[in-house]
């Protein structure tokens, strides 16, 4: 990907096209996370006619790289500032990418219901191909089908293509995104919605695997620099509780050959509990033992990778968010998910970098800040059931010394 491949465009609140920054004025910085909410920033000279559209509330950009939009989503904060050397001054706006949608909404128990303190159903319990489990859920909460009130503004009915293992899924309550999230790593797909057209559109994707083609060496020239950190796994032992009380309660334990052979790599048993109360079905109980060993039953892989601009597997186009690459470290090839990009393009030029595996590996805070996530999300999920997002990579770059 190079600086010639992208363009940036802001839009009004109805998502109509206004107009194209110039690249020569062009200063952004790009955020995205694989089936989470992305961040971007964009700074105009104040007197810009661009800057007066954006920083009305709804207002957004769409920012498109050589194939593709690479993220479309809204303003959320507009900030001027003037020095001496620019009087006129300037406004930095930030804004998330339109899968913040996802994130905004929750799943209701019964989504034919728009209110929900008078929700009837206990469960809005869904089952099918993990894509057409994720299409379904999305149309009926925040889609063209869900009650008026709830519809997210502009987007369309989705299709999907019936990929992914068979699952069955029951909601009470959930944000949105996280319930997407948890099939989608069964289903090893990705999902994002993205402006395309006047309209908003939730799309889902298959993972590829690129490890026999894409191979990140710094001895091959594909990279600029890496760093790389491995770590154990989260989880090897996934205890999955169901209904009932005490000795009559569901109890399923759940690892895999992977997760073992990672118990006895690193000589820990790792065990953790899933509180499922909202279920008696065991495929469901199982489901939620094989998310835990899909998201974190393995040696995890951590890499921060700057590539090379000119090099012959360029990110953008020869693989991208989302895919599986390999990556040789210290003489030794390892295999790890594109799960976090960042571009910057200023005054200095133009700098990608790429995030493969967890970012929690690489930084304190980041780990932190996923315990609290998990640790709500378990207190969440407590509450739903009684009463019956990381944006760490952002110093990526500067990690590499190239900043």
């Amino acid at each position: 990907m190079r600086l010639e491949d992208i363009t940036v465009e802001v839009r009004d609140k109805s998502l109509t096209r206004r107009g194209l920054v110039r690249p020569e004025e062009l200063q952004l910085e790009l955020t995205d996370h694989f089936n989470n909410v992305g961040e971007w920033k964009l700074t105009l000279a104040a007197e810009s006619p661009l800057a007066n559209i954006l920083r009305t509330p709804g207002a957004g950009v769409i920012v498109t790289g050589p194939t593709d939009v690479l993220m479309s989503g809204p303003m959320v904060k507009a900030e001027f500032a003037a020095t001496q050397e620019d009087p006129g001054g300037s406004i930095t706006f930030e804004g998330v990418s339109d899968t913040v949608c996802l994130a905004d909404a929750l799943a209701f128990p019964d989504p034919t219901n728009p209110n929900g303190a008078s929700q009837t159903l206990a469960h809005d319990v869904r089952q099918g191909p993990a894509e057409d489990v994720m299409h379904s859920f999305v149309m009926a909460n925040i889609g063209p089908t869900a009650p008026v009130e709830r519809r997210k503004t502009h987007l369309a009915a989705s299709t999907s293509s019936g990929r992914g293992p068979a699952v069955i899924k029951s909601a009470r309550f959930p944000v949105l995104g996280n319930l997407l999230a948890e099939l989608a790593v069964l289903g090893k797909l990705g999902f994002r919605v993205v402006q395309r057209g006047k309209g908003l559109v939730f799309e889902t994707y298959e993972i590829t695997d690129r490890t026999r083609l894409i191979r990140l060496d710094v001895q091959n020239g594909s990279l600029a620099g890496q760093r790389v950190a491995i770590s154990p796994p989260g989880v090897t032992r996934a205890v999955v509780a169901g209904q009932g009380e005490l000795v009559k309660r569901q109890f399923l334990q759940v690892q895999t050959p992977e997760s073992v052979a990672a118990e006895a790599d690193w000589g820990r048993r790792i065990e953790q509990f899933i509180d499922q109360r909202q279920t008696d079905n065991w495929e469901e109980l199982q489901q939620a033992g094989d998310e835990a060993m899909e998201s974190s039953g393995f040696t995890a892989v951590n890499v921060q990778v700057v590539p090379m601009e000119d090099g012959a597997m360029r990110f953008g186009l020869d693989w991208g968010l989302g895919d599986r690459v390999s990556v040789v470290v210290e003489e030794q090839e390892l295999t790890s998910n594109a799960t976090g990009v960042v571009i910057r393009i200023d005054a200095d030029g133009f700098r990608v970098g790429v995030l493969l595996g967890d970012p929690a590996g690489f930084n304190a805070s980041a780990a932190m800040a996923k315990r609290v996530t998990n640790t709500e999300a378990r207190v969440s999920q407590l509450e739903r059931t009684s009463d019956a997002g990381v944006a760490a990579d952002n110093q990526l770059m500067s990690i590499m010394g190239v900043w």
